[in-house]
């Protein structure tokens, strides 16, 4: 082979290396990265909005050393919405005995109705829970 030939054969397989690049990069920027919530409420009592598909993160101040425990209830149009199962998060590591933590919880609005999810703070051993309220309106996109 000759220089000319060597030449040419590089250039051909640079093009199309960069031809190749350029068909991955776009299907590799494509990939689904993770949703963010539309949404975080972090008071109660609250009311949102929301169209089907977007979703909200309730935060809340969580203290485990107190005892209490959370849990969700759904009332109203039940299928309007998804509640995740509560995610305890402990504080940063600080040297400091009973600094609260949070529990999220992922909402997503599946179809149009109002639900009204009841946030239920349970004392150590049982007993009556307290009951905080979020509204969540589901409307048409």
């Amino acid at each position: 082979m000759n220089t000319t030939t060597i030449r040419r054969s590089l250039t051909v397989v640079a093009l199309a290396m960069v031809l190749v690049s350029g068909a991955v990069a776009p299907a590799a920027m494509a990939a689904p990265m993770a949703k963010k919530p539309t949404l975080i409420v972090r008071d109660l009592p609250a009311q949102v909005r929301l169209v089907p598909g977007e979703t909200l993160s309730l935060v809340l101040s969580t203290n485990k050393t107190t005892g209490y425990s959370w849990s969700t209830k759904v009332s109203g149009d039940t299928s309007a919405v998804k509640v995740s199962a509560g995610v305890y998060t402990a504080p940063e590591a600080n040297g400091m005995v009973g600094v609260p933590g949070t529990t999220t919880w992922t909402i997503t609005a599946k179809a149009t109705g109002k639900a009204v999810i009841n946030v239920l703070a349970t004392p150590p051993g049982g007993g009556e829970p307290t009951t905080q309220k979020l509204t969540v309106i589901v409307m048409k996109g």
